[in-house]
């Protein structure tokens, strides 16, 4: 037997054997030997059974010897041999596991965080969605309201173009107007003229007839 194997079995001594598998304690190993088959070694534990722990009393009751390879050993502390029959992985594999199942539930915790924020997003969303079908409507309206206004803009511009037009016209009336008027005047003052010299001459006329003097019109 090697060095590193008699050091090995020397730790197994003194020590309560207990199996994860069978979820007991087997015995209390007072003797070890080592047993070589090819190139495979193995552990003959000498054990007393030990029976009633755990109910106010115990005692050891016959030996029997126990054979194990190094790899069912799952820890050997101060006052315990753990085995695992080859089925149980290693407690550092088990911490490591249980380190995963603790980052699982974290994830768990987180996903479950992340799923009630994004169950209100989505609350806000469909009220921001609402707000914005509504704004659109708004939007909607405004804007027919602008090609309304641009509608009734365009009448005002064309009336007051036609208004501007309109105040042309009269201006240009009140202009024929005036000359009308001022025509007429001529009219009436030629008309008052001729019929001044029509009336003189016919008198003209009759006093030269009965050999009177002419008379002059003042």
């Amino acid at each position: 037997m090697s060095e590193a194997s008699e050091a090995k079995a020397n730790q197994l001594i003194n020590k309560f054997v207990i199996s994860l598998t069978e979820g007991k304690i087997l015995g209390y190993v007072t003797d070890i030997n080592v047993e070589v088959e090819g190139d495979q070694f193995y552990f003959i534990l000498k054990m007393r059974e030990v029976e009633n722990l755990g109910k106010g009393q115990s005692m050891f009751s016959s030996e029997k010897k126990l054979k194990i390879k190094p790899s069912d050993i799952v820890n050997v502390g101060p006052d315990v041999i753990i085995l695992g029959n080859g089925k149980v992985p290693p407690l550092r594999e088990i911490e490591r596991l249980n380190q995963v199942a603790e980052e699982y539930n974290t994830l768990v915790r987180e996903l479950e965080e992340k799923d009630k924020m994004i169950e209100k997003l989505k609350a806000e969303n469909y009220s921001l969605t609402k707000q914005v079908d509504e704004l659109q409507r708004e939007l909607r309206k405004f804007q027919v309201m602008k090609d309304d206004f641009e509608h009734l803009k365009e009448q005002l511009v064309r009336q007051e173009g036609q208004l501007d037009m309109a105040k042309e016209y009269i201006r240009l009336l009140e202009g024929l107007r005036h000359d009308i008027d001022k025509i007429k005047e001529d009219v009436d003052r030629l008309l008052q003229n001729q019929l001044e010299e029509v009336v003189r001459s016919i008198i003209n006329e009759e006093l030269n007839a009965r050999g009177l003097k002419k008379t002059s019109f003042i």
